[in-house]
């Protein structure tokens, strides 16, 4: 068995390899220890190899699942190993190789690997999330990505720049990631394989035969990069399916154009399907999400993973939120029908991968029969917005296929179908004889045990069935001798401590037919499942696009009634470079205080190209994260097409999104709080453009005061000048309102407070002009600093006032300062000059061409010149 186990072992490799054993799944050696350890069950051993004994560990096969999901939940990927023979085939096997058959050993081997991005099961995937699959690779300097999701057979390919690749995988929020091996751009965690699968040639051949086509030209115009990743994902899931692939529906094409970016440390800036504590409570999406269906909330939180750009697409979509937010009778109806909806998506992935039950053919059938039922409701009103009349369409046709669930199956199909039972009656005329021949003998049973009473005068006398006698007679044990006599026309079968138990001639006739009916029964039940998944497997593209309309209905319908919940409005969207929000209110932070009983200040916002950066000041604690952020998340609601928490708002469209607000150190990658900042910082002044929206919270606080205040003074120039984007800045540093005297789209703001009898006092509401002091003691005081400590504060920085009065402080000699442009050209300048230099210090002819390329290499490092 062991030669076995190893054999199996070395071909799961890094998985944890169940290895099943009769009713168990074992795990043995490391594994054992490993999983012992995470799901908590006894670690016990078997036998010795090499002197020890071997640690072994093992679940039950009827609870496998649950223990499966806290396996993978704990980063673990599971190889299943099951028995492909039954221990009667095996003992023939034996006969025919020679092998006694007392050692005749059930063949084992690896049926399925369960892995993350790889999950079908209803227990061990999350209803509202969905479980994407990603694989990327680099061709010729071009990232391609191919992501799914197997529970519902989304495809899509895409390609980035190299520089993108961790925007894009952020927007995926894949579970799982496959990467090319020896890549060194591959994300940490990602799972290796070779470099042969990740070939364009084969991903086009392996794309063309699974969808059996000749060309793919119907689906999409894909680059090399694209089929390269898309090879190396098919590959993967064929290799964790053992050759035989899960649901997967035809390629989308996804342009990186048609949606907004946002770099990884923007969207946890802004939580918007995580808080920066991990889970879902606390995020933007468990603040707005009202769907009523598991597809509806997958959908929403793809829609805010990436919000749209195209000004056609997002008004489509508020058209359909305005249509249902205006109806509220209609909505009330239509999410009523909607909740009772089962997950036909998810149901038709378990079904087309081989893993489908007869419940999930029950939940095809109720679910395209709602569909049906709330396109009629959907048809009646007259004044349709047209992404409804397109959704439409794809709620129908399935009368044939419901007509034929309906009549085939029970109401309420078993999630197990091995022991039938889910064919309803009146079905199948031969499969209703064998279910009456069944019964008959049953019933004869129970007369049989009547009269064996009576016969025998033993009044507890019973007739029972168990998986190893099948049908016995029992009498208690004082009886036992009545039944022993050899005219009795008993036979002893088992003497049990209070009990004996008997067979009968009549009771073995019986219990053949029932046997023999029964198997026959559910032979006739397992044809019929088998006809029923074909026939939702040959309609499995129509049954996916009804599951996206009801899908894409429900969160419209959603987004309508925490519209008409919060009283937030419909934003306007315009081609301009504008941003205006009146009574803008931070959804997340509105909710926990109304929770508390509190109200939310809410606060407006008016960006434009002649006054398009605001410097914002004020104590800490004054609301300045929280306004910014809040029209970030107002911007990006706007554009995966939902309505927005404000009086009114318009909004200029933009094309990236950046927030740098509240970073910390990054201890695994080795990076300070102000290493980070600075990445962050780098990343929006090298990427953001023209039309994006940006976000800076106190830039520079983490290093020394001059050290920050020049950076910040720099950034703010940069952003003004360079990259003329709308820009929110909030800032401690107050000589920074120095620049709006030469930046003439930069305005001056800041958060209202007032001390108040010693105490400070926070309005949370935002004014023109500069701010007139930090209140950082008065802040200190709030937050319970030792009032000798605060005394000492004042002092010292009182004593700092005076110095900076007489010496003019910090900014002393700033409004000297050359402007940010013609401070560029002074570097460069002065760079050329030193290039100039040193080339002219080369002994070029003493140079091998090795040396050469090597110094060709550090100057060009060197004198990089950059834009920003």
């Amino acid at each position: 068995m062991m030669e076995q186990y190893f054999a199996l072992k070395a071909e799961a490799g890094d998985c944890l390899l169940f290895y099943r054993m009769g009713d168990f799944f074992e795990l043995f050696f490391d594994d054992a220890q490993a999983a012992s350890q995470i799901l908590d069950i006894a670690l016990t051993s078997r036998g010795e190899h090499g002197g020890t004994p071997v640690p072994m560990c093992g679940v039950p096969v009827h609870s496998a699942e649950s223990y499966l999901a806290r396996l993978i939940r704990a980063g673990c990927r599971v190889a299943i190993a099951e028995q492909v023979e039954s221990p009667e085939e095996a003992k023939e096997r034996a006969k025919r190789e020679g092998t006694p058959s007392s050692k005749a050993l059930v063949k084992r081997d690896i049926v399925r690997f369960v892995t993350a991005g790889t999950l079908t099961e209803e227990a061990l995937l999350e209803p509202r999330r969905s479980n994407v699959l990603a694989a990327i690779c680099d061709l010729r300097g071009t990232i391609g990505i191919a992501s799914c999701d197997i529970s519902t057979g989304r495809m899509e390919l895409e390609e980035c720049a190299g520089d993108a690749m961790s925007a894009a995988l952020a927007r995926l929020g894949a579970s799982e990631i496959v990467a090319p091996e020896e890549w060194d751009m591959a994300p940490a965690g990602a799972i290796r394989r070779a470099r042969s699968q990740f070939g364009s040639d084969d991903g086009e051949a392996r794309l063309k035969r699974l969808h059996e086509v000749a060309a793919l030209d119907a689906f999409g115009e894909f680059s090399r990069a694209m089929l390269a990743a898309a090879g190396g994902l098919i590959a993967y899931l064929e290799h964790v399916g053992r050759g035989t692939l899960p649901f997967l529906l035809p390629p989308v094409l996804r342009s990186g154009t048609e949606r907004l970016a946002m770099d990884e440390a923007t969207r946890a800036s802004l939580e918007i399907l995580a808080s920066q504590q991990g889970g879902r409570q606390g995020s933007l999406i468990a603040a707005i999400d009202r769907c009523v269906t598991g597809a509806g909330a997958r959908q929403l939180a793809e829609d805010l993973s990436a919000p749209l750009t195209s000004k056609e697409a997002i008004e489509a979509r508020l058209a359909l939120v305005r249509f249902f937010h205006d109806d509220p009778l209609l909505r009330a109806d239509l999410r009523e029908v909607l909740r009772s909806a089962p997950d036909i998506g998810r149901a038709l992935g378990r079904i087309v991968a081989g893993r489908g039950s007869p419940r999930d053919l029950g939940q095809v059938r109720d679910g395209l029969g709602e569909a049906q039922r709330i396109r009629e409701r959907l048809e009646r009103p007259q004044d349709r917005p047209a992404l409804l009349e397109s959704l439409l369409p794809a709620l129908g046709g399935h009368g044939a296929l419901v007509d034929l669930l309906s009549r085939a199956l029970v109401p309420s199909p078993p999630t197990e179908r091995s022991q039938g039972g889910f064919i309803a009656e009146g079905y199948d005329a031969a499969l209703d004889e064998l279910r009456g021949v069944s019964g008959n003998a049953r019933r004869a049973i129970a007369a049989m045990e009547a009269r064996y009473r009576e016969e025998t005068g033993v009044t507890a006398l019973k007739i029972k069935h168990n998986g190893v006698l099948g049908y016995f007679i029992e009498v208690p044990a004082k009886h036992g001798d009545k039944l022993m006599a050899a005219d009795s026309g008993f036979t002893h079968r088992q003497t049990m401590a209070n009990a004996v138990r008997f067979n009968s001639l009549q009771l073995h006739e019986e219990a053949s037919r029932i046997a023999e009916a029964g198997g026959h029964a559910l032979a006739a039940e397992e044809a019929h499942f088998e006809e029923l998944t074909g026939a939702v497997a040959a309609a499995r593209e129509a049954i996916a696009a009804t599951a996206a309309a009801l899908a894409r209905i429900d969160v419209a319908a959603g987004q309508a009634e925490r519209a008409a919940d919060g009283n937030w409005c419909r934003p306007d969207i315009s081609e301009s470079q504008s941003l205006d929000i009146k009574g803008g209110r931070h959804p997340v932070v509105e909710a926990a205080l109304a929770s508390a009983g509190e109200r939310f200040v809410a606060n407006d916002c008016t960006l434009a190209p002649d006054n398009r950066l605001w410097l914002i000041g004020g104590p800490n604690m004054g609301g300045k994260s929280t306004f910014l952020r809040q029209n970030a998340l107002i911007v990006l609601l706007a554009q995966a097409g939902g309505y927005v928490p404000a009086e009114a708002a318009t909004i200029g469209l933009v094309d990236r999104l950046f927030s740098r607000v509240g970073a910390s150190d990054n201890l695994a990658r080795g990076r300070s709080t102000f290493m980070v900042e600075m990445v962050e910082t780098a990343a929006i002044l090298m990427q953001a453009s023209e039309r994006s929206f940006v976000i800076l919270d106190e830039v520079g606080r983490g290093t020394s005061t001059y050290d920050g205040l020049a950076l910040a003074w720099a950034v703010v120039e940069s952003v003004h000048e360079t990259i003329r984007c709308r820009c929110l800045f909030a800032t401690h540093y107050h000589e920074l309102a120095r620049l709006a005297e030469s930046c003439e789209a930069l305005s001056l703001h800041h958060v209202r407070a007032r001390e108040w009898k010693g105490d400070l006092v926070l309005l949370h509401e935002l004014a023109t002009g500069p701010a007139d002091q930090s209140y950082g003691l008065a802040v200190a005081r709030l937050a319970g600093v030792p009032e000798k400590v605060v005394a000492r504060a004042k002092s010292v920085l009182e004593r700092l006032e005076r110095g900076r009065a007489e010496t003019g402080g910090l900014a002393a000699g700033l409004g000297d300062l050359p402007l940010f442009a013609a401070a560029a050209e002074e570097v460069q300048e002065d760079s050329s000059d030193l290039l100039q230099k040193e080339l002219q210090s080369l002994d070029v002819d003493a140079l091998s061409p090795r040396e050469a390329l090597e110094i060709l290499y550090e100057l060009k490092r060197k004198f990089s010149s950059t834009d920003r």
